[in-house]
């Protein structure tokens, strides 16, 4: 019963973080990409959330990648880059005991840098021959995303969570 569980929360989550990507794909993709459903990469952090969420985010970026104009790679480094970044999240929520600004930042930054290290500077600089501006654009938006959106998301879910 318990790995059906898991098996169901890692597809719930993979299908809304593919939905949201691929609904919201023109900000999703790009040298100045704002991808909303980077923001479930703090989910890790949340008390009842484990590896399943790893897993899921992985399947989510694989799934969410499949239109993306930047084929064959995004296929390859989508799901890469959120199996590290979600694995990062995952290792700091379970190392840092204490509910914490710093947890937050840690973990923002860590996936932050994983995204724009693989995605900026390994795919879209090297690969796709974008200007290497392109890793401190995609560092941004994710530390918007995930430090922001990310955190008012966890910090909703919390409360809810509690009741």
């Amino acid at each position: 019963m318990k790995s059906q569980i898991l098996v169901v929360k890692s597809m719930v989550i993979a299908a809304i973080y593919t939905g949201l990507t691929i609904i919201l794909g023109a900000l999703s993709y790009g040298e100045l990409q704002f991808r909303i459903s980077d923001a479930m990469l703090l989910l890790p952090l949340l008390s009842g959330f484990g590896i399943e969420t790893v897993l899921g985010l992985t399947l989510g970026g694989f799934l969410g990648n499949i239109t993306s104009p930047f084929q064959p790679w995004d296929l390859i480094f989508g799901p890469l880059t959120n199996a590290i970044a979600s694995a990062l999240v995952f290792a700091i929520s379970r190392k840092i005991k204490a509910r914490t600004i710093f947890k937050h930042l840690l973990s923002t930054l860590a996936a932050s840098l994983t995204i724009a290290l693989l995605v900026g500077y390994v795919e879209l600089h090297l690969i796709y021959e974008l200007p290497v501006i392109t890793v401190l654009y995609v560092f941004i938006s994710e530390v918007v995303v995930i430090g922001v959106i990310g955190w008012t998301v966890i910090k909703s879910l919390e409360r809810y969570m509690t009741r």
